[in-house]
């Protein structure tokens, strides 16, 4: 107890040292996508609307992916884990150096979705997200938290559509979850509100940032799948009706 509670301390009291973050091929394909169905997500998040905006969205990447070379190779996913509602994972390296995340559909049966963002519809909730919508959250979560940045290493074709793979540096810590075992659960989370207040927000809903997605090491946090958006419209609206 007393080695967490001091680990806890030194969260309170330091800052995370930034990494250099990279666009790259993930800045290319943002723009490229964002051409198709605009920035916009639907309001309501139905799935018929997403179906129809993933298929458009694929027609118009799969072209651009061909032709810079950027389809991974089955052979490269060699010990990929199952994960949660929006990833499997591999740790790549001995020692492990960086962390592949493959996307999976949100929805299995329709095969849609690259995990959630906030939408509004008279009240702020969750909707599956497109593929346009993920990759703007990964350059996003890249601006804002560039110590633990997402470098786009390509895509692969499954039987229901292109998945998005990705690579991001190795924290060799511990997951917040497993300090609440230590701490407290009510702990934890005020030490997350804490931080993130920190760097200038405001909670309405901290959705995302739950202990399982934010790694404490050496003292210091790092939110490593996080869900950062930029609203516009409906949301943002219904987000300055709530401050």
């Amino acid at each position: 107890m007393s080695d967490a509670t001091n680990s806890h301390e030194r969260i309170q009291e330091t800052e995370t040292k930034p990494f250099p973050g990279s666009g790259g091929w993930l800045a290319d394909a943002a723009a490229l996508i964002n051409t198709s169905a605009g920035t916009d997500e639907a309001e309501s998040g139905a799935l018929d609307a997403l179906g129809d905006r993933q298929a458009a969205e694929q027609g118009l990447i799969r072209p651009w992916i061909e032709q810079n070379a950027l389809w991974v190779p089955e052979a490269r996913l060699t010990e990929l884990l199952l994960g949660g509602t929006e990833h499997d994972v591999e740790r790549i390296g001995d020692p492990v150096t960086h962390v592949r995340r493959v996307t999976k559909p949100t929805n299995e049966k329709a095969g849609t979705g690259y995990g959630f963002t906030p939408v509004a519809n008279g009240s702020l909730h969750l909707a599956p997200a497109s593929l346009s919508a993920y990759l703007r959250r990964l350059l996003l979560l890249n601006e804002i938290f560039p110590e633990v940045a997402m470098i786009l290493e390509g895509f692969i074709q499954t039987q229901q559509r292109i998945e998005v793979v990705t690579l991001q540096s190795y924290v060799p810590g511990r997951l917040l979850g497993d300090l609440a075992s230590e701490i407290g659960k009510q702990e934890v989370r005020q030490l997350i509100e804490r931080w993130f207040r920190r760097r200038g927000f405001v909670k309405i809903s901290l959705f995302d940032a739950k202990p399982a997605n934010l790694i404490e090491w050496h003292g210091h946090l790092f939110p490593i799948d996080v869900n950062p958006a930029r609203p516009t419209g409906e949301l943002l609206r219904v987000i300055r009706a709530a401050l």
